[in-house]
């Protein structure tokens, strides 16, 4: 938090100049409104301790910042499956506007737009990989534990990708942090600077799985 204070941008551990202007966090502020960040440290095999940090979802179209845990899915895939589709929703969603609501036309149109949604999202879900502290790496199908179908957004947590980076780093995590920063969201739920654990929906559902195996990790070297 005094990082981000101070800095006022994201750009923390390593030197950005062509995305620079991305990164500052004025739009938190704004109507872009707040994130979620996160903070886990950990100990190394050697008895070092670290930190990892994570912000959810992607920060101004962003999803990998350097020193800052990537996203659960290959980028290069996602932009492959996502974007054509993404424009073609979006267009769907202009026709929409044009239309009378209510009218024969106006069902036609936000049927197809809510069915390609929700066919994109089930393609998108099967991207994601996590791996846990026995080494073993699934789907996001795999890893999900609860009723109903997988939420919008599952994944993208700070928590699910702090635990999935320590886990393929071999880092044994020692607690998390994860609080929002900017201005309050829409729902008025999540408040500046303050704190909150991972939400129930989204995130309890898979750390089950991204937990299996912490028990068994072997102390680190004292020095």
């Amino acid at each position: 938090m005094e990082k981000l204070e101070k800095h006022q941008t994201i750009e923390l551990f390593q030197a950005i100049p062509r995305h620079r202007h991305l990164l500052i966090t004025d739009d938190l502020f704004g109507k872009s409104r707040g994130k979620m960040f996160g903070v886990l440290e950990g100990v190394r095999r050697n008895g070092k301790t670290v930190r990892l940090y994570a912000f959810s979802g992607q920060f101004n179209g962003l999803w990998h910042v350097p020193g800052w845990a990537p996203p659960l899915f290959e980028i290069s895939e996602f932009q492959k499956i996502n974007y054509p589709e993404e424009k073609r929703i979006k267009t769907l969603g202009k026709e929409l506007a044009k239309e009378t609501r209510h009218c024969a036309r106006w069902h036609t149109i936000k049927r197809e737009r809510r069915k390609r949604s929700r066919l994109l999202m089930e393609k998108i879900h099967t991207l994601y990989r996590l791996t846990n502290f026995h080494g073993e790496t699934v789907s996001l199908h795999e890893a999900f534990v609860g009723p109903g179908g997988i939420p919008t957004g599952t994944g993208d947590c700070c928590a699910p990708k702090l635990l999935n980076q320590a886990a393929a780093l071999h880092i044994k995590p020692l607690g998390i942090a994860e609080f929002f920063w900017g201005k309050e969201n829409k729902s008025n739920s999540r408040h500046h600077g303050h704190f909150y654990s991972s939400c129930s929906s989204k995130c309890e559902p898979i750390l089950g799985f991204l937990l299996c195996g912490l028990n068994t990790l072997t102390e680190p070297i004292k020095k």
